[in-house]
């Protein structure tokens, strides 16, 4: 016969441990010596493996009491079960794990995995960070106010856009140019290479190119408008595909 200390040292466990298990029911009261202690046979030493290896295999302690006394083929079913809902669990985790990685930038807070990607990418390129964070706040800004509206438009062509190697690359540039004088010919340049690309990539139906019909709260256009207008660069690059743009006979311009 065995002492709890001896059964928890067999076992590898403590003796807090086992007492545990007795208060959750997992293991009988086992007869006691004249000196009160609680005395451990065999059997209960097989018990308690048995309750410490589906525990430590994640099954949660609801079901291990369940399935201390099952047939083997209910054990082999419920098994599989527990280890498909593991699965999805470390799924859930990994994600979070991630997250909690792009938390450090700031950038995942308020804002969806696609524009997350796209200001890592930015980032990655070695774009100026007072740049990069001045996008992610009008992104943040948008996302706020138009979510309900931005959601669609980035699981139908918004996301195919930003998924785009020829539009990262553009963005890339533009991020550069960023600093620079508004009449500076690369501005231009920008410009006619954007709309280029515009008019190759998306010229099925360019009125899918934006989400910028449904943008109608004027306080947070004024925002918006206040975010860009501080890289005057960008405002001309704007003006300029908007122009190139009507020049091709298109009305209605992406962001």
């Amino acid at each position: 016969m065995l002492r709890i200390g001896e059964l928890a040292s067999y076992v590898g466990v403590t003796t807090r441990t086992v007492r545990f298990y007795h208060q959750q029911g997992l293991l009988d009261e086992p007869q006691r010596d004249t000196s009160g202690y609680r005395l451990y046979d065999g059997e209960a030493v097989l018990r308690l493996s048995r309750v410490v290896a589906l525990a430590s295999a994640g099954v949660p302690l609801a079901r291990v009491h369940e399935l201390l006394d099952a047939s083997q083929e209910t054990l082999d079913v419920a098994l599989v079960e527990i280890h498909a809902d593991l699965n999805r669990r470390i799924e859930r985790l990994e994600k979070d794990r991630d997250r909690l990685g792009l938390l450090r930038a700031g950038d995942a807070l308020v804002l969806p995995d696609l524009i997350v990607g796209l200001i890592e990418h930015l980032r990655d390129a070695g774009i100026d960070s007072g740049v990069v964070d001045h996008y992610r706040d009008a992104w943040v800004l948008t996302y706020a106010v138009y979510r309900s509206r931005l959601d669609p438009w980035l699981e139908t062509v918004g996301g195919g856009m930003l998924r785009d190697p020829g539009y990262l690359a553009l963005m890339v540039r533009s991020f550069r140019a960023a600093e620079l004088e508004p009449e500076d010919p690369r501005i231009q340049e920008l410009a006619d290479d954007t709309v280029e690309w515009m008019i190759d990539t998306w010229a099925s139906d360019a009125r899918e190119w934006s989400f910028e019909r449904g943008l109608d709260d004027p306080a947070a256009n004024a925002l918006l408008a206040e975010q860009w207008a501080d890289r005057p660069a960008w405002v001309r690059i704007t003006e300029l595909i908007v122009q190139g743009l009507q020049e091709r006979g298109i009305e209605h311009p992406p962001p």
